[in-house]
């Protein structure tokens, strides 16, 4: 398991329809921390971009005032991504450093994750990044509450942006917040309002997405249950061995990847001073990456599982019976 090579980090922006997803979108495309990323989205002419269109490098990608590209993603997503990464390469565009992917408001994101860790032409290229999904303050307690697509989006976020909340009464802001807090407790929620730059682009020169919000925890770990789809923490002082942790997260993830929509965290190995980066899609575990050092020096394994009608207890009797048995 050797250090991942200096991958470019996918962020996928999600939402439901009307969330506001893609007028935060057009705001940011404007701001300079965007001037190297690359963004697909799946309609360009609704995102009312004409103002900020400089030239076109290509039929299908222009060059935006703020020196990112932008294209439509088409069917073939894999395609898309290949054609900007050559594009960069042969010097006909921006020297990008990552990309923003705009799904429709009824799309799933895991498939897009999904394809950036298991497609070989993609995955030494590119690396499954956060995903960040909009919520919308006025209707969002209803969709989420209706539409299984608006829960399956937060299940997924690891940030959630809530948009329109100046026009939506304070307590009803807070409503959505404890509905958003009891389906993905681990996510970030910020606000249109009071954070201009959600992606945190202007807060770091290279990112790497996948230690973002996975330490972050305090207390006991626990679990909570609303519509369906809740989360919770798994942690753990003992040094796992990674053969034996990742076949019987492998058997977890085949016998209940239809409940579980994401797994992630870092990992104590033994053997290893660094911490591992862990994360896993539905039935696809993500290749082993490494941090430099454990945050706070503090050595600890700790997992975020989000799923359906699944127990912290079930794993955790499982993690100790098969995975940490002998080791304490």
């Amino acid at each position: 398991m050797s250090q991942a090579p200096d991958l470019i980090p996918v962020y996928v922006l999600t939402g439901f329809l009307g969330s506001g997803k893609t007028t935060l979108l057009g705001r940011l495309l404007a701001r300079p921390e965007f001037a190297d990323t690359a963004v697909l989205i799946n309609e360009f002419g609704e995102v009312g971009l004409d103002h900020l269109i400089a030239r076109e490098v290509t039929e299908d990608v222009v060059l935006l005032d703020s020196g990112c590209l932008c294209c439509s993603a088409g069917d073939d997503l894999a395609s898309t991504l290949l054609e900007l990464y050559h594009l960069r390469q042969r010097g006909g565009g921006p020297a990008f450093t990552r990309v923003v992917i705009e799904t429709s408001g009824l799309a799933d994101p895991a498939p897009v994750l999904q394809l950036i860790m298991t497609d070989r032409r993609l995955n030494t290229i590119f690396e499954a990044g956060p995903v960040l999904t909009v919520v919308d303050a006025i209707n969002g307690a209803e969709n989420i509450a209706r539409f299984a697509e608006a829960r399956h989006q937060l299940g997924m976020a690891d940030t959630v942006v809530i948009s329109k909340g100046d026009l939506a009464p304070p307590d009803l802001v807070t409503v959505l917040e404890r509905q958003i807090k009891s389906i993905n407790s681990q996510a970030v929620i910020v606000d249109t309002e009071t954070t201009p730059d959600p992606f945190g682009f202007s807060d770091r020169k290279r990112d790497r997405p996948h230690a973002t919000h996975t330490h972050n925890h305090s207390g006991h770990p626990h679990h909570e249950h609303s519509a369906d789809i809740g989360s919770f923490v798994v942690e753990f002082d003992t040094d796992v061995d990674w053969p034996r942790f990742v076949k019987w997260l492998e058997l977890l993830l085949l016998a209940r990847g239809k409940s579980i929509l994401r797994v992630k965290g870092l990992l104590a190995l033994s053997g290893e001073d660094r911490p591992m980066v862990l994360q896993a899609v539905q039935t696809m575990v993500y290749p082993p990456q490494f941090l430099p050092r454990w945050p706070d020096d503090i050595r600890r394994s700790q997992i975020v599982f989000i799923a359906r009608d699944l127990s912290a207890d079930a794993i955790e009797t499982s993690l100790a019976k098969h995975v940490l048995a002998g080791k304490q």
